[in-house]
């Protein structure tokens, strides 16, 4: 699927959308570039507002990168037969926690895809419990933050 495509599939399922002609990010904001492909046929749609005191700034708020970020997929694997036994529960804790319990099943059945921000909490949440080896999820992919 192309750029073009992926961004008029989202223009159409509601994502919401801006047209600051003349802001000086839009031409790196997905926000500006999907809504570049919202369909005629629709009436409404969800919309940046554009009086917001830093829209459409060089520090917009609401700024989204088009740029891609890998993102894990699944925590399944996460722990292992080497960690303390105290590793576990504690991490679980802390990520239900500091998200809720729904995320926390999600992202380790890889339902949800876990964010650079949120692996980075993941990681610190095992040093806080004293494990301080590398991290490995399951797997990862690169998509657009939106």
């Amino acid at each position: 699927m192309t750029e073009h495509e992926i961004f008029r599939e989202k223009a159409e399922d509601g994502y919401t959308v801006c047209f600051a002609e003349h802001c000086p990010l839009k031409g790196h904001c997905l926000h500006f570039l999907v809504g570049q492909q919202m369909p005629d046929t629709k009436s409404t749609y969800r919309c940046v507002n554009p009086h917001y005191q830093d829209v459409a700034t060089e520090h917009c708020s609401q700024f989204r990168s088009r740029k891609k970020v890998k993102f894990a997929k699944g925590m399944m694997h996460i722990f292992n037969a080497d960690m303390p036994r105290r590793v576990e529960p504690f991490v679980r804790q802390k990520i239900i926690g500091k998200h809720c319990r729904t995320y926390y099943f999600e992202y380790r059945r890889g339902a949800r895809l876990i964010p650079p921000a949120v692996q980075e909490e993941v990681r610190s949440f095992f040093r806080e419990a004293g494990w301080n080896e590398e991290v490995h999820f399951d797997s990862y992919v690169e998509d657009y933050e939106w």
